[in-house]
């Protein structure tokens, strides 16, 4: 009997063990297979419970470096909890909190690339090949299978869409949403400030994988009459005529 107790401790230790020693790589094949294959950890480094390594999306783009904890002692209550930042103290951040009944977010701070961003949401090409920066903040935000609560404040800065040619991209300024738990989804509206053009619209996303965008977009009053027609001829491809100069453009996805 002690003999047998013996052996099962030396077993479990062990496998302790290999679990502390556990390479950080092995978040990048998880990681890899929630995404489809549209993001990656790349370069990591160091355990899965304190490693480094950065954010890679398809179609080419990586995240600062950041390094990455995971408490061990709330795995025993089923919860996994932690917190990442960027290597030298700076962006990206958040801090996590992942359970069965759903994820808790604290304290997040990210940026990057439109273009990035929109196509490992699986965006339309022409919204794909946007330019400009997408910041994404949010001090609390939480996400359960029936409910999500909390806010997030997204700014796409130096928005730009393809032009019918190369050189002439429509310029949509600097894009705000602002979004609020609603019941099983995070909603809001869409302005935006400067550019070529005037945008109002709404945005929203629900728990069960399904997300919208709907916008009117028109070119400003008082631009040039030829700059005028190559936004009309771009918001053409995106979207149907609302009203005298308006584009109405939706955007539907879902992960189901």
């Amino acid at each position: 009997m002690r003999t047998g107790i013996a052996v099962g401790a030396c077993v479990l230790l062990f496998v302790l063990a290999l679990a502390i020693r556990a390479p950080a790589a092995l978040v990048d094949a998880r990681l890899e297979a929630l995404s489809g294959g549209s993001a990656r950890l790349a370069d990591a480094s160091g355990t899965v419970w304190n490693g480094r390594g950065a954010l890679w999306l398809a179609p080419g783009y990586a995240t600062p470096r950041f390094e990455w904890h995971l408490d061990a002692w709330p795995l025993l209550a089923g919860e996994l909890r932690g917190w990442l930042v960027g290597e030298h103290g700076g962006e990206p951040r958040a801090s996590f909190a992942i359970r069965s009944g759903g994820l808790a977010l604290r304290d997040v701070v990210l940026a990057v690339p439109a273009q990035a961003l929109l196509h490992a949401a699986g965006a339309p090409e022409a919204l794909a090949s946007a330019g400009g920066t997408i910041g994404l903040r949010s001090d609390a935000l939480s996400l359960r299978s029936d409910a999500i609560d909390g806010r997030i404040a997204m700014r796409w800065d130096g928005a730009t869409l393809s032009g019918p040619r190369p050189e002439a991209r429509v310029a949509l300024g600097d894009v705000r949403l602002d979004a609020v738990g609603q019941g099983n989804a995070l909603a809001g509206t869409l302005a935006n400030a400067g550019g070529d053009v005037d945008i109002s619209g709404s945005a929203r996303a629900s728990t069960d994988g399904a997300a919208r965008v709907e916008a009117v977009i028109r070119p400003r009053a008082g631009i040039d009459a030829e700059r005028a027609r190559a936004i009309a001829a771009a918001l053409a491809v995106l979207g149907r005529p609302e009203g005298a100069d308006g584009y109405h453009v939706v955007w539907s996805a879902s992960s189901r």
